[in-house]
């Protein structure tokens, strides 16, 4: 009797001492739980979306750097001039442009045959005019005149292309057909023959642009427009690679 309430009082403090352990370990666990809850909140807040201008990662905007046909119109118009030339009894204009600050023009060689000397006029955009100075270079054949002239200050020149266009590529010309100055026109290399010396082009090219620039939409000069036949849209300009330039 006495060894069974023994039996009974040490199981009863077993049992006490199991229950403490027991809510020591949900209590713990609990402790445990809270101290986490924190961290998943901050998980989740740092895994939402970033709504807030400021929040929102920097977008890198591409800068477009093409012109639009408007821009390059306006950038190169004024390197463009007016080129007239008399003989004694007749009076003809063309087209020329600066490739150089210091007044080196280019334009065809037919707009100055068998023209006098000396009567020859260049006309600016602001309507300037001046006169040929020096001829550095001619060539009767591939139809093309690299001349100076008497300006003291700087002038506008074009960009020069340094390849041959593509057939298919789109190209412009600023010329004064019929003495309408700076007229645009618009088209494409057609194709380019004469073992690459001359560009065919849809760009309208009539009486009076002859000698203008043919550009590039980079802004660059491709040719020296020469001739056109209008009816079959058929138009033609000298390779810029043709001249005896530094390009």
């Amino acid at each position: 009797m006495k060894a069974s309430y023994y039996h009974i009082f040490f199981l009863f403090i077993i049992i006490i001492a199991l229950d403490g352990c027991s809510g020591c370990s949900r209590s713990g666990l609990k402790e445990i739980a809270d101290s986490r809850k924190p961290r998943d909140k901050n998980l989740r807040e740092a895994q939402k979306p970033l709504n807030t201008p400021s929040a929102q990662a920097p977008v890198l905007q591409k800068e477009n750097s093409a012109k639009t046909l408007s821009d390059l119109f306006q950038q190169n118009k004024d390197a463009v001039f007016l080129i007239y030339t008399s003989t004694e009894d007749d009076d003809f204009q063309g087209t020329g442009f600066f490739i150089s600050e210091e007044g080196i023009g280019v334009s065809n060689y037919h707009v100055f045959e068998g023209t006098s000397k000396g009567l020859e006029t260049i006309e600016l955009s602001n309507g300037k005019k001046l006169k040929v100075s020096e001829v550095l270079h001619f060539d009767r054949e591939n139809d093309y005149i690299i001349f100076k002239v008497n300006n003291t200050q700087r002038v506008q020149s074009l960009k020069l292309s340094l390849s041959t266009p593509n057939v298919g590529e789109e190209v412009f010309a600023i010329g004064n057909p019929k003495g309408l100055e700076h007229t645009l026109s618009t088209g494409i290399i057609s194709a380019v023959r004469g073992n690459g010396k001359v560009l065919q082009t849809t760009t309208e090219i009539t009486h009076g642009s002859s000698g203008g620039p043919l550009m590039n939409m980079d802004g660059e000069v491709v040719g020296i427009t020469t001739a056109g036949l209008g009816e079959a849209n058929l138009n033609f300009a000298i390779n810029i690679q043709s001249l005896p330039l530094r390009l």
